[in-house]
């Protein structure tokens, strides 16, 4: 290096700061970009303020809110005919000033997990009608849906200037996606539509007709009422606000589901009123449904003087989950200064869980105004402690605040939801815009240092390649504290919680609860054992691949009569760790399947080498599976999945109440 001119000797430097930097999160070429791009500081400043106003919005949630799934319709092709028409109306009472359409996608979850926008129509437009039927506007036309990346079930938010006097609002798809439940038919979904007068919602409870489609095989979960039913995947009307310690109220536990409870609100003088609205708690704990504590009947009542013997009753109600969804109820308008809600039917979930009536929020209407904001709310139950040092308070059903939030009307709770999707469509197109930045720079230097390369190529070779072998053996080492922190942390704590769940189930007796702690922690302990074997690909101390898959049989099958045999050739494979943990997951997934469906009471597990690949039997004695649910795409998804990625075969042998016969057959030579 020495006789190099001074210039090739200071680029052939760069060239192998270059290299040796790519691994790192900051490479050179992001710092090139930084120190010599005033676009990049550009969109990096942008970037620092979109966060702040991010987090002042309402997000989309990603799990299960429960509610009704919304609206669907089933056809035989991917567009109308010149003609036809794939439609649904909805029709309101009476003709009202429209200044705001809002469409929520409604969602599906499968084997693949969430699809938040499952029957969005690829695309679609969406008018205002008058009495007859007839377009008075086009509010808005929307092409290649899916395009925009960062649209995961945010609603379709249109504002109507000037507002328009219609009498309903009509959905057009023009183009479906195909139905994957449903092999040979596409299909048209929304879990919510809503049109708004200001604050209300005119289109709640409206009639709606689906026009040319046929209803899925599904009614309990889809339904053209259930477009305008007030209930969305999407959770509360809520906004970030500081961490409340009050999150809701929560009646004592009750022994049964008809010991009957009630709060009471006092407006704190004579007031007009019409309706009430509920908002459902936050489930405590994640094993428990949404809609915890919601009651199944209700009486409302309402007094003047708020004495034993004035109570009048305005409204009784059954009913059913609503989810993490709001419930209004209406009824004739009178005059009140209290107002009783009382459960008649208690939630109760599960025949060993106690009974409860809980809520996050009571609103008292008149005309839409809540009149019971900041009021004293009373109840014959007391406070509870919830986790994390807050509590179940009736001071917070009136405070303004849910469960994650502050409250907001329907309206407001959607425009900031697409205020959202705004902010973060901008957020990726200057990520894009970043990533194209610093490739073009990347690319821009690659070309000067390609002139030394010559000069370099020992720089360039020698040393990258030593830095790959230290990078290793660093990951390597990295690799072995994990799993040792995993075995000897983790796994003694694991092992710690069944035996203490163990001694309690003996001082105690049995109950779910502690079954559930025992094989919620047997499940983890062989997850824990799977990871810890992934992370030790080599070494004296680690136990061959049929060896790991009979330790795992015996911890998941430990309630059940099992056995696990293998010819002499099987116990000696060893197939590639990359196919290893697709291995296991099936294996893992086959075992869950028994334990939660198969309803078994005998399991044989028998691995066997040949010559050119390894099979896998896995029998059970239980329930089996229907034919006709055998044929679903959905069924058995997963385990298919994880054999096309081992490049394997899978054979399903099964027959109603003869059990089930699962045969994967790995090619050796992956």
């Amino acid at each position: 290096m020495s006789n190099l001119p001074g210039l090739i000797r200071s680029l052939a430097l760069a060239l192998l700061a270059a290299n040796t930097c790519v691994a790192s999160e900051s490479g050179w070429d992001n710092r090139l970009v930084e120190k010599y791009s005033q676009r990049w500081k550009d969109i990096q400043s942008e970037l620092a303020a979109l966060t702040p106003k991010l987090k002042k919005l309402p997000d989309i949630p990603i799990d299960d809110q429960g509610g009704t799934g919304g609206y669907a319709s089933n056809y035989q092709l991917d567009a109308p005919t010149h003609g036809s028409n794939f439609a649904v109306d909805i029709r309101w009472k009476s003709t009202a000033m429209v200044d705001l359409v809002a469409l929520v996608p409604a969602r599906r979850y499968d084997a693949k997990g969430l699809d938040a926008q499952y029957g969005l129509p690829v695309a679609f437009s969406v008018d205002l009608i008058d009495e007859k039927g007839a377009i008075i506007r086009n509010v808005a036309r929307e092409t290649n849906t899916r395009s925009n990346p960062v649209r995961h079930g945010h609603p379709f938010v249109y504002q109507v200037t000037p507002p328009v006097a219609a009498a309903g609002l009509r959905i057009s798809a023009e183009k479906l996606n195909p139905d994957y439940e449903n092999e040979g038919t596409f299909v048209h979904a929304w879990a919510e539509a809503m049109v708004f007068e200001g604050d209300r919602d005119i289109a709640l409870g409206a009639e709606t007709l689906n026009l040319n489609g046929t209803a899925p095989p599904a009614p309990w979960h889809w339904s053209s009422a259930f477009l305008v039913d007030g209930e969305t995947p999407l959770g509360l009307p809520e906004v970030p606000a500081a961490p409340q310690v009050n999150i809701g109220w929560m009646s004592e536990a009750k022994t049964r589901a008809d010991e009957a409870t009630n709060l009471s609100v006092d407006l704190g003088a004579l007031s007009p009123i019409d309706a009430v609205r509920l908002l459902p708690a936050k489930r405590p704990t994640s094993d428990l449904p949404s809609g915890f504590g919601f009651p199944r009947k209700l009486v409302v009542s309402v007094s003047d003087t708020g004495n034993q013997d004035s109570w009048k009753t305005v409204a009784t109600r059954d009913l059913g989950n609503p989810g993490h969804n709001p419930v209004l109820i209406s009824f004739e308008p009178t005059q009140a200064r209290y107002v009783r809600i009382e459960a008649t039917q208690l939630w109760k979930a599960f025949d060993d869980y106690p009974a409860f009536f809980a809520l996050s929020e009571v609103e008292v209407l008149s005309s839409g105004k809540n009149l019971a904001l900041g009021k004293s709310v009373h109840s014959p139950d007391s406070m509870m402690i919830a986790s994390g040092g807050r509590f179940w308070s009736s001071a917070a059903l009136s405070d303004g605040f849910g469960p994650d939030g502050q409250l907001v009307t329907t309206r407001e709770w959607m425009l900031q939801l697409d205020q959202r999707l705004q902010l973060e469509s901008r957020r990726h197109d200057l990520q894009s815009e970043a990533t194209r930045l610093v490739d073009g720079w990347r690319h821009a230097t690659q070309i000067g240092f390609a002139v030394l390369a010559l000069a370099g190529v020992f720089l360039t070779i020698a040393l990258p390649i030593r830095y790959r072998l230290h990078a290793r053996r660093e990951l390597t080492k990295v690799r072995e504290r994990i799993a040792g922190d995993l075995h000897d942390e983790v796994g003694s704590n694991l092992g710690s919680i069944q035996m203490f769940a163990d001694l309690a189930e003996g001082r105690s007796g049995t109950s779910d609860e502690l079954k559930r702690i025992q094989r919620i922690a047997a499940e983890t302990v062989s997850a824990v054992r799977d990871i810890v074997w992934l992370l030790r690909p080599t070494g004296d101390h680690r136990i061959g691949t049929v060896e790991h898959l009979r330790e795992t049989s015996s911890i998941m099958l430990e309630s059940l009569k099992w056995k696990f045999t293998a010819n002499e050739e099987a116990w000696l494979v060893e197939l590639p760790e990359e196919y290893n943990r697709d291995l296991f997951l099936f294996f893992r997934e086959a075992l869950h399947n028994i334990m939660r469906h198969a309803k078994a009471k005998n399991v044989e597990i028998h691995v066997e080498k040949s010559e050119k690949l390894v099979r896998l039997t896995i029998m059970d004695d239980g329930v089996g599976i229907d034919p006709l649910r055998l044929e679903r795409p959905a069924t058995l998804r997963a385990l298919k999945q994880r054999s096309e990625a081992l490049r394997g075969n899978l054979e399903i042998e099964t027959q109603p109440e003869m059990g089930t016969r699962l045969i994967l057959s790995i090619p050796l030579k992956l």
